[in-house]
């Protein structure tokens, strides 16, 4: 039987993070990095619908714009 392939995606609770949030991010340990995208993607799903785009959703991540309206 074959092995699965590995990969490595980077993947962080942020749509947009900035260096120094990734620098933070990437010095976590493992479990603690699972559960904040745990967090993120739950948030995510509870938060409901949005009339924004996903354009309009990264520009304000970009900025630092935390839960605009």
């Amino acid at each position: 039987m074959a092995k699965p392939e590995t990969i490595s995606i980077d993947v962080y609770p942020w749509a947009a993070p900035t260096p120094e949030q990734r620098a933070q991010f990437d010095a976590l340990p493992l479990e603690e990095k699972r559960g904040m995208i745990r967090r993120a993607i739950a948030d995510g799903f509870d938060s409901g619908p949005s009339g924004k785009s996903i354009d309009d959703i990264i520009a304000e991540a970009r900025q630092g714009v935390r839960h605009a309206s």
